[in-house]
């Protein structure tokens, strides 16, 4: 490690905390929440952001389902100091493009208008009124085209902008692919966005640090685990970036050198189905990592 990545890796300041909020049980008729043992966490360290990530299953096609269960969790993100906070993919739709055996017509009217759509007029809402920035993944409509979006949403509910999937694989002939590359500014930094399979392109990862980015933001679904990791690991250590990456079964959070920050599985499943809903199989989590992003955090 050179000179450069040892003091940038130095500055990264990390604290894992698994917060099962709502994880309910249903041994009772009468589900017994689980939350955090000892309140909300202490403010983050001087100069640095706290980024929660919401791990949580898809239900598939279920976008008033899907919103439900993560407000709760965003809500206790924002208790316990998260100033960024960062769902899965498409974490609205519940990823319904994987499902390839449902009618075009109804997959397609699973896409919101970005501004103005009925669910992201509730989640600009909600990132107002607790003043976090917010990362969310859903299906866009764009008049005739389709994406995978991120959007990333300021604390006064103002739509910063957007990021468009761009390795769509199977995805095409649903979805169109993005082609542009933006960085986000905030208070704490510049933010970019990648997409699931976008963490495999390097030129990606590269062409949003030569645009400023200071910390990428990976929503995903798919693969994860081990050979997911080293992904993102290497895309640490060619850019010099810290990465969060936030996925249905896993939170990872590594370092501008590659070294793995923050790691946690939460069970082995993406999706679950709507009669799982609430039960063992419905696992959620928040998971937290401190990162200094910005030469000038206040």
């Amino acid at each position: 490690m050179n000179g450069s990545t040892r003091r940038a890796a130095g500055r990264i300041f990390w604290r894992l905390l698994r917060v099962p909020a709502v994880v309910l049980l249903v041994a009772a008729c009468h589900p017994l929440p689980m939350t955090t043992a000892d309140g909300p966490l202490a403010t983050p360290p001087s100069g640095q952001v706290r980024v929660a990530g919401i791990v949580l299953k898809w239900l598939t096609a279920d976008k008033p389902g899907n919103a439900e269960r993560i407000e709760p969790l965003i809500r206790e993100a924002a208790a316990n100091g998260a100033q960024i906070v960062v769902t899965t993919e498409s974490f609205l739709d519940g990823y319904a493009v994987r499902d390839k055996a449902m009618p075009l017509d109804a997959f397609r009217n699973l896409g919101e208008a970005i501004p103005g759509g009925a669910f992201f007029t509730r989640l600009a809402l909600l990132a107002d009124e607790l003043d976090i920035y917010l990362v969310a993944g859903m299906s866009e409509a764009a008049g005739a085209n389709r994406f995978n979006t991120a959007v990333v949403i300021g604390p006064d509910g103002a739509l910063l902008g957007r990021y468009r999937k761009q390795a769509i694989g199977h995805e095409a002939g649903r979805n169109t692919p993005g082609t542009g590359h933006p960085v986000f500014a905030t208070a704490y930094g510049t933010l970019g966005v990648m997409i699931c399979a976008d963490r495999r392109q390097p030129e990606i990862a590269a062409t949003l640090q030569a645009n400023g980015a200071e910390l990428l933001i990976v929503p995903s679904g798919g693969m994860f685990g081990r050979r997911n990791d080293g992904f993102v690991r290497d895309r640490s250590r060619e850019t010099g970036l810290p990465i969060v990456f936030v996925h249905p079964a896993e939170f990872l959070a590594t370092a501008p050198d590659g070294a793995v920050l923050a790691r946690a599985l939460l069970g082995d499943r993406l999706v679950i189905e709507a009669e799982e809903r609430d039960g063992p199989a419905d696992s959620r989590a928040v998971y937290y990592v401190d990162v200094d992003i910005g030469p000038d955090m206040p």
